[in-house]
């Protein structure tokens, strides 16, 4: 199972657990259910940031270790570590203006 697998797991792991104790909570105790929604919700976010937050540097999704600050490729920065070629958030290979090398006498 790689990096981002696993964290997909333990996000959905805690997001059904306080699923399921926020309805045994309303069901048990007949408490008013808004209140107790409210909570579970602000928990859930905080809990999914504070997961998801080693997600803003530029790391491998195959085995988590930090990328170096190269210029992604057509497809990616390739991992030393595993190989494992990962997209990093940001600006593509591919997306970036072509340079304009001079005018062309078509236009000139």
């Amino acid at each position: 199972m790689d990096w981002m697998a696993r964290i997909r797991f333990r996000v959905l792991a805690f997001l059904l657990g306080l699923t399921l104790a926020v309805l045994g909570t309303i069901s048990l105790t007949a408490l008013p259910a808004w209140p107790v929604v409210g909570v579970a919700f602000a928990a859930a976010a905080v809990a999914v940031n504070h997961m998801t937050s080693r997600l803003k540097a530029p790391v491998c999704h195959g085995c988590g270790v930090e990328l170096p600050d190269e210029p992604p490729g057509a497809y990616g920065v390739v991992c030393a570590e595993c190989g494992f070629v990962t997209l990093p958030m940001g600006a593509l290979a591919a997306d970036e203006e072509p340079v304009d090398e001079g005018e062309d006498e078509a236009t000139a």
